[in-house]
Formats: C-alpha cells, structure tokens, sequence
C-alpha cells in the first residue's frame, strides 16, 4: 500500500488515531498501538520535563482529530496554539512558554519542530534564573537563587515532573528556607558572639551588588560585625528594617527597597528615626545621637554609604565632652577621665563596646545608687563613693555650689 506524504499525516491521523482516546488503541500506517510519528512518543511517555499524556488525545486533538487544541494545558493561562503544517512546528502553546498570562519568554525554542522532534531542555521554554524572565518577580532573584524556594521540588536545573507543565503556578508557602541563596554570603566566616544572621546581610544585594556605595549594601556588615573599631556591640537587624519571614519582600521589583521600621534602640528616648534615600542615602536616629542631650556631636545624620570609620568616632554622635556645665567642670576643669564615672574602657577616645550605645546611660562602680528619676529639679542624685559626701544632684538647682 502507497503511503500518503508526510504533509497529510497530521490530517490522517484524525481518522487513524479516534479509537487511541477510548478503550483501544489508532492503527498507524499499517500497525496498531500508540502513534509514533514526530514527537508523539516524547509526549505520550513524558520525560524529565514532563509527565506523559498518556491517551489524553484531546489535550491537541478536537474529535475528529483536527489540530485544534481544544482543551487541556495547551491552551492554558490564554495560551491560542496553532501549528503549522509548513514548518511542523507547534506555536503559542502553553507547553512551551505560550498564554498572555505566563510572560515568562526567553525561551530559546518556543516554537518546537514536531517532526523530526527538536530536542528540550531547561531554557528552551522559558528563560532560566537570572536570565531575565519577563515577570515583575524574578528579575529580583539574583542568579544562582534555587528555584525550590518558591517551586516545590524545583532546582535551577530540575524540574518537579509530575506538576511541571500542568497549567497552574505551583508555589510552597513562602518561607525564607535560606536567606542567602539571593543576598549575603552564606560561606562567611561569623566571628565569635556575632549572630549567624550576618551572613545573609549585604554584600552581596540582590542585585548582586558588593560595593558600600549601593545602598543595598551600605554599612549593613559596620553595623552587623562591627570590627576591631567597633563603638558599639552588634546591631539587630530588626532595629531598622523588617526581617522578612516570607519571599514576599523580593518584589515585586528587582529595586524594591527593604521595609524600614524602627526597634526599641533606635526610638531610645523619644528619638524619631527616619532614612532618606536622596540626597545622600542619610539616616537619623538615637543610635547617632538624635536624642542624647547635652550637645549634638558632629554628625548626626550619617550617610549610609559611606563605611571608612569617620562616621562612628568619638564626637560625632554627641559633643566630647558633653555641652553640659557639670560635665565641663569635671572633664575638663577637673581633668577626670570618662571612666571615673562611665567605668572601665571609657575615655575620650574609646568606649567599652559592651555597653555603649545600649539605650542607657552607663555608670562604674560606685555609683549604683545614682537616679534617674530621683524627685528634685535636678534629678539623676546619689551618693557617689570617694567624690563628695552625702547625697548629690548631677544637675544644678539643689545645694548652692554642689552639684
């Protein structure tokens, strides 16, 4: 028997294959069981990209077996799939990246030869991570962000078989799984008392940035892993900004910024912290000395990208010594050093980092009895062992001439 041309197969195959989508199987040129011609095989027994049809005919096929894709994943999501007995190629099918709501693009092969079969794999369809995928979410992943963190059971090289491919958008719940598959560095060494958090901090952003100057990246690790030269013990992430709990921060755009919010620290005494992102990437807040009375230091407004230490040096959060006369009369009349009544490891030039910048004023030993909110106009009394006898306001307005 003379065979028909190839070019009629598609159309033949409507009568030939009407039994393979009830309970037997279509003839086929002269044989019985599933079609083999072009990719048929692939999609009837699926592959690692795909589970398999099966005798899901109707998924391309109307009744009588026109091409009409009338029902099934390839029409999903919008998708309007044609194929073109010219080319062979199938077009627009939700299978390979088609459907107005699945803007995924990028594909390297979205228009598939059918006979003989073009070869698939990952990035034939639809752009791989990182490779700008048209969607307001993934352009904010940085490369080489698993996939499973959004995907159940997807890798940035593997898909999850049964549920790819099926017309819907499978996504987990979104937990943070691990923060730094898209920014920080998760091989970075933590030094001792520092939270492993540090890790997932900038450098490097989400935009893979590494520079201070992004301000993705900024002071985070100056204020993270402080350093030799600290002034202060870690700061909580949670002082500045909202730690995320969810992937929902990513977007929905690769520039959107972190959610600010203010902790207990950085309100300390009334202080009303706030972040400018132009001009100069600034911030305010008690920390740099936004409510530390007694004279402002030189600069209480620090530019978040700028982390050569000049920012964090003694003076710059509050006047050295204190614009306060008692303060005056012993730092500077009397010559007494700062640890006299601050403790050890404080002096003009250096703090003791475990209890600087705490929210609270620091005292030595001695000086326990010392109030804050002592009655009396000048508050802040005690009794303060080898300085004075009896009982002490810091602030003027009791005794005549002891303060």
């Amino acid at each position: 028997m003379r065979l028909a041309p190839s070019f009629l197969l598609p159309a033949l195959l409507a009568g030939l294959l009407a039994s393979a989508c009830g309970s037997t199987r279509a003839p086929e040129e002269g044989r019985v069981g599933p079609p083999t011609t072009g990719a048929h095989t692939a999609h009837l027994r699926g592959g690692p990209l795909a589970p398999p049809i099966g005798e899901n005919c109707g998924y391309c096929h109307a009744p009588g077996y026109q091409l009409t894709f009338p029902q099934g994943p390839g029409a999903s999501n919008g998708a309007t799939p044609s194929y073109s007995y010219a080319t062979k190629t199938c077009s627009g099918v939700y299978c390979h990246a088609g459907g107005a709501s699945l803007p995924l693009g990028g594909g390297t092969n979205m228009a598939p030869t059918w006979d003989p079969p073009s070869p698939i794999a990952c990035g034939s369809c639809h752009a791989l991570p990182g490779q700008g995928i048209d969607t307001p979410w993934h352009p904010a992943i940085a490369t080489g962000a698993e996939c499973g963190l959004c995907h159940p059971g997807y890798t940035a090289t593997s898909v999850n078989t049964p549920i790819h491919v099926n017309g819907v958008v499978d996504l987990t719940v979104p937990m943070v799984e691990n923060c730094a598959a898209c920014h920080g560095d998760a091989d970075r060494p933590v030094p001792p008392g520092v939270a492993a958090l540090v890790r997932v901090a900038p450098p490097v952003d989400t935009l893979g940035h590494t520079a201070a100057t992004h301000p993705g990246v900024g002071a985070h690790q100056a204020h993270l892993a402080p350093g030799p030269n600290a002034v202060s013990a870690p700061i909580a992430c949670s002082e500045c900004h909202v730690v995320p709990t969810d992937l929902v921060h990513v977007g929905p755009t690769a520039g959107t910024p972190a959610t600010l919010t203010w902790g207990p620290l950085a309100s300390t005494g009334g202080a009303r912290p706030s972040y400018s992102a132009a001009p100069g990437f600034t911030c305010t807040n008690y920390c740099h000395g936004q409510t530390i009375p007694y004279g402002s230091g030189s600069n209480t407004r620090p530019v978040w990208t700028v982390v050569n230490g000049s920012q964090a040096t003694c003076g710059t959060c509050h006047a050295l010594p204190p614009a306060q006369d008692t303060h005056v009369l012993h730092a500077v009349t009397l010559a007494l050093g700062c640890e006299t009544c601050h403790g050890a490891g404080y002096t003009p030039r250096s703090v003791a980092v475990s209890t600087h910048v705490d929210g609270r004023l620091t005292l030595g030993p001695g000086f326990e009895n010392w109030s804050p909110t002592a009655p009396g106009p000048g508050g802040w009394t005690g009794t303060a062992i080898g300085c004075h006898g009896g009982t002490r306001y810091w602030s003027a307005g009791t005794a005549p001439g002891c303060f």
